[in-house]
């Protein structure tokens, strides 16, 4: 051997260390990036979702509440109102009524309603102090009128009718009083007059008595109007009561009230059916294909298929069921099509599951069946079957969390997303990750938060899944 020879062993034996410890290091490196990004997906889906045991929180004290918006100087001003009373509940006990604006939670100034969220999760106490502003003009100002002043011929708006319980009477306002300011802030409207007190409320660092400007007789006065009522509202805190209410809850247009229920149902009875209907599919196809075809064309052709099919996007078959199941067999978009369709689509992956598993069996114990007279069939059912069946059934489990996380396919099958009822095998259905989708989409403040709790509950049940095909791989794992 030359000294050229050894050299360029050596060289080529250098560059293949380099090269394994360049792509090793690589390749860690890459894994190490990839759990910290899902690591920190995972922390920012949990910080997402606490909100949730406030809002449910919230909503059980009797305070459902939304976020609308008043014009003001081409400012859109948002504050809080209250979408729904609850007769019997603390808020309803203390005095606040539907559509009254929540000012302050806590002394400080709210005018979202995740604002009150953050409050009350952070608040060390119970019970929480929340200022309220009443829906009913009524019971401040009384009953406004426009009028054209006589002298000047503007416009200007006088207290017709004011009830002596109202909060104006006992300030100190009467009927024939014309409203001028609130807070420094001209009225020149009906409406405007109770906006301007979103407005101040806003701007005043605690509840604090209204300055209203009144004209009485053709004298400027000043009234101290108490708008802002406060009470205690006890709120009571429990992340298990949250989760088990989010879980137990139909949707709902408000986001404190919605729950995962149907979606919850729809998801286990569509992955019931799916592996109902594919499982004796799958083990049939791959025990004829690994027992009982010949080795030919045919068989490759049918294995190259079936190979294919595994790798089609999800969305073909979405479209398939929409045309055969949903419009062609006149099955409506209904469960038991849903059911059908996502078959077609876990079925190739379970195949190709099932001939592994099969195909891991050694021969000698075929050999060793039939040399003591069994037939085919009860070597594949008493030795062989047994043997795979950790292996099938774990790659029924894998392919069915395929199916208990798709969307795409659900989404052309009109998977409906307002439910109020567990789904029947031929009724409207809705899933999961259909909710997830549909909930993301929402303006409403809050949506995305029991969004990022409904993405933790599926990761809950998938990971679960995965670690039942773990557990079944281990408990009946042969050694040969």
């Amino acid at each position: 051997m030359t000294t050229q020879t050894l050299q360029r062993d050596r060289r080529l034996l250098a560059w293949r260390k380099t090269k394994s410890t360049l792509f090793g290091s690589l390749t860690f490196s890459t894994i190490l990036i990839s759990f910290a990004l899902l690591v920190a997906l995972f922390v920012y889906i949990l910080v997402s979702a606490r909100p949730m045991m406030a809002m449910r929180a919230t909503a059980q004290a009797g305070l459902v509440l939304s976020t609308m918006v008043v014009q003001w100087d081409a400012r859109n001003i948002p504050y809080v109102i209250v979408t729904d009373f609850i007769p019997d509940s603390a808020a309803a006990r203390a005095g606040i009524e539907e559509f009254d604006v929540i000012t302050r939670v806590g002394l400080k100034p709210v005018s979202r309603s995740a604002e009150v969220w953050e409050v009350v999760a952070r608040w060390p106490h119970d019970a929480v102090p929340v200022s309220w502003i009443s829906r009913d003009r009524t019971r401040i100002f009384g009953e406004l009128m426009p009028q054209a002043d006589p002298s000047t011929g503007a416009m200007r708006i006088v207290i017709d009718y004011l009830p002596e319980e109202s909060l104006g009477w006992q300030a100190g306002l009467r009927p024939g009083d014309q409203i001028v300011r609130v807070e420094n802030i001209p009225v020149t409207g009906t409406r405007q007059a109770w906006e301007a007190l979103i407005v101040a409320a806003h701007q005043k660092p605690r509840p604090e008595p209204f300055i209203v400007e009144i004209e009485r007789a053709g004298e400027l006065r000043t009234v101290a109007l108490e708008v802002e009522q406060t009470a205690q509202i006890p709120i009571t805190r429990s992340w298990w009561h949250a989760i088990w209410d989010f879980l137990t809850s139909y949707d709902s247009n408000s986001p404190e009230k919605a729950g995962l229920a149907s979606a919850i149902a729809g998801s286990f009875y569509l992955v019931g059916l799916t592996a109902l209907f594919a499982l004796p599919l799958a083990v049939g196809a791959a025990l004829y294909l690994e027992e009982y075809a010949s080795k030919n064309w045919l068989t490759d052709l049918i294995q190259l298929l079936i190979a294919n099919l595994a790798g089609v996007p999800s969305v073909i078959y979405g479209i398939i069921g929409l045309e055969i199941l949903a419009r062609s067999l006149k099955m409506d978009r209904v469960l038991i099509a849903g059911a059908l369709t996502m078959t077609l689509l876990v079925l190739p992956m379970m195949i190709i599951a099932a001939r592994e598993a099969l195909r891991t069996i050694p021969d000698s114990i075929r050999h060793a069946a039939y040399a003591v007279g069994a037939t085919r069939w009860q070597v594949v059912r008493a030795h062989v079957l047994p043997y795979a069946l950790p292996g099938i059934l774990t790659g029924l489990i894998i392919a069915l969390s395929r199916a208990m996380g798709e969307a795409a396919l659900l989404i052309l099958l009109g998977a409906f997303q307002y439910l109020t009822f567990i789904p029947g095998l031929w009724s409207y259905f809705t899933v999961i990750p259909i909710q997830i989708f549909t909930w993301i989409g929402e303006a409403k403040d809050g949506f995305a938060n029991i969004a990022a709790a409904a993405i933790i509950v599926l990761l809950v049940i998938l990971l679960a899944m995965n670690g039942l095909a773990i557990f079944l791989r281990i408990k009946f794992q042969r050694r040969w």
